[in-house]
């Protein structure tokens, strides 16, 4: 038997490593572009969050949009509300035609980025969202009524005493009225920064 047809020449053997190299490159690129897609957060026109999501969702593309249910007092039904107005969550890579498509849809105003390069969001903030709205964690109980007296706490405004006036978004964002010389001022506040006056 003739072994020498058997053992790869030198330009087989170089042949082999450049296919292999090849494999490894193909294979830590499809791995990156993986990587690439991303969650990305869309301004939306007013009040157009759930259609351009619907539009979003036709071209092919993954959004979320999470609502959350507010508390009403006295055991009245809670209504959804957005966790975000305003914003869209959609899951892309700017590198592709995914990107046009989903910046040129309409109800889009833009991407959050800058210099129009929008900034994907951190690995796993929009799971953790999806868990704590699917387990209710975000679930809204209003703290005060309107005409409560409070006392603002921090900022400018620490130590001043106002009327509550209302909740402006599910995330706590609150409207109080500061008495300041001698008119009240509507001021929006961080429900957190709110304490009642007893």
């Amino acid at each position: 038997m003739n072994t020498e047809a058997l053992t790869p020449t030198n330009g087989e053997r170089l042949a082999s490593s450049e296919e292999a190299d090849s494999a490894n490159a193909w294979r830590e690129e499809t791995q990156a572009d993986q990587r690439r897609h991303a969650w990305y957060v869309a301004k939306t026109k007013p009040r157009q969050e759930i259609q351009t999501s619907t539009v979003l969702q036709q071209r092919g593309l993954e959004t979320y949009f999470p609502m959350i249910t507010s508390k009403r007092r006295r055991g009245a039904a809670g209504k959804l509300e957005p966790l975000f107005p305003g914003y869209l969550f959609v899951w892309l890579d700017p590198r592709t035609p995914e990107w046009v498509m989903s910046r040129s849809a309409p109800g889009v105003a833009y991407f959050l980025g800058s210099e129009g390069i929008p900034t994907p969001l951190p690995d796993g903030l929009v799971e953790e969202i999806r868990r704590r709205v699917d387990q209710n964690e975000y679930y809204r109980q209003p703290r005060f009524r309107s005409g409560d007296r409070v006392k603002i706490i921090g900022g400018p405004f620490d130590g001043l005493e106002a009327i509550f006036d209302g909740t402006l978004s599910p995330t706590g964002r609150s409207r109080v009225l500061v008495s300041i010389v001698s008119r009240l001022v509507p001021v929006q506040l961080d429900a957190e920064q709110l304490q009642r006056v007893t």
